[in-house]
């Protein structure tokens, strides 16, 4: 505390994510009129939201009084909403659930931060495979938790079960997973969430508490070549679902999302109050107009061929110049390893040489890689590739 301001706060708000801090660089480039550069930042979808959202939002401003569009909802969201998502896991999922175990939130973030603040006690670890998004972190020690940071397999990136029960001890009472994965777009196999179901129970039976999984899931339906995502919830009872629009609608802006405890979750109504105390304390509630609008297009699909061509797209390009590209089953992100080790330099160096705008790994907690986000146009990635080979040319190739 100085001079009446926390630190911590000030570290966060002064020391951005890398994402944002090349987002608002890219940003300032086009106010000043400029646009000879490639901007492969942020996870700010390019596809259009579907043309049904419009209209929902002229549906729902003709049809809904004003006072009832523009005024509070209830902290959980309108209960016509709610019942809409349960309905939509129930028919694709048989999740069972029900209204009753949803609450809306403002984006997945605000899904995730009250969770966290919810079930966790200052002093306690949250487990976190590597890479991750770089935010769960600040979401952690902003309670006083501990990150606590665990590798994933090399090469696929795939849970390390060994290593996450090595991390668990008697303070641990979080895992948070993300699949499809950002930044690696690596889908958890069904057999990895089984045997960290397993791993989890017995765990949470031998420190006689609770261990909560996470599931972080706004790239659900944005998978390829015919795979899917498996159901996370199925395979442990104290799974926490927080889900957002902002991908599979690019309704990124809109910030509308939900957190769901199934009835398995133990102290499942403890535990959905909680999360609804914490909505209070950070203002994270939906707002009243996007309720009704997810209402009638929680069903529509999200735009799957069209980021899978930029993907192959993009993989192909720089794979064919000599990069080594993770190749992803699902997300919109490629997780490319860098030129040279140090990732801060050579994000630097790609920005400077050549003005192609990327991430660096230390971000996400991994060294020597950088993430692409393609959510650009096609036009975008198509230019951007002789950059790109300028780029690799003017190092040689790999440096290590």
């Amino acid at each position: 505390m100085a001079d009446g301001v926390d630190s911590r706060m000030y570290d966060y708000g002064a020391g951005k994510s890398a994402i944002r801090t090349v987002y608002e660089q890219t940003t300032e480039l086009r106010q000043q009129g400029v646009t000879d550069f490639w901007d492969y930042s942020i996870g700010n979808p390019y596809v259009s939201a579907p043309p049904e959202v419009n209209e929902a939002i002229r549906e729902v401003l003709e049809e809904y009084d004003p006072i009832d569009v523009h005024g509070y909802p209830p902290n959980n969201g309108w209960l016509t909403t709610r019942q809409a998502v349960a309905a939509n896991l129930n028919r694709r999922f048989n999740a069972h659930a029900r209204a009753s175990e949803i609450a809306m939130t403002g984006g997945c973030a605000g899904a995730i931060t009250s969770t966290i603040a919810a079930v966790t006690t200052a002093g306690e670890d949250v487990i976190v495979p590597v890479p991750y998004f770089a935010e769960y972190r600040m979401y952690i020690q902003a309670w006083n938790c501990r990150c606590v940071e665990v590798p994933t397999l090399p090469e696929t990136f795939q849970l390390d079960l060994d290593a996450i029960e090595r991390a668990i001890v008697p303070t641990t009472r979080m895992v948070i997973i993300n699949t499809p994965n950002n930044p690696t777009g690596a889908i958890y196999t069904e057999e990895s969430l089984k045997k960290l179901g397993e791993l989890l129970r017995r765990k949470s039976k031998e420190l006689g508490q609770t261990i909560y999984l996470l599931s972080d899931e706004p790239y659900r339906e944005i998978v390829y070549d015919g795979k899917q995502c498996p159901w996370v919830a199925q395979y442990y009872e104290n799974t926490i679902v927080c889900y957002s629009w902002s991908k599979s609608l690019s309704l990124a802006g809109e910030r509308v999302g939900y957190v769901w405890v199934p009835s398995t979750v133990r102290h499942a109504g403890r535990v959905y109050d909680a999360i609804l105390g914490a909505q209070r304390v950070v203002n994270s509630i939906c707002n009243s107009l996007f309720c009704r609008v997810i209402e009638r297009c929680v069903d529509l699909p999200a735009p799957v061929e069209e980021y899978a061509r930029k993907r192959a797209l993009l993989f192909d390009g720089l794979t064919k110049i000599g990069y080594e590209v993770v190749h992803p089953d699902g997300a919109f992100y490629l997780w490319v390893r860098a030129l040279e080790p140090d990732d801060d330099a050579f994000q630097e160096r790609a920005a400077n040489e050549e003005r192609l705008y990327v991430v660096g790994s230390d971000d996400f907690a991994a060294k020597g890689y950088f993430r692409l986000s393609y959510c650009v146009s096609d036009e975008c990635i198509r230019t951007s590739l002789p950059a790109f080979k300028r780029l690799y040319d003017s190092y040689g190739g790999y440096q290590w």
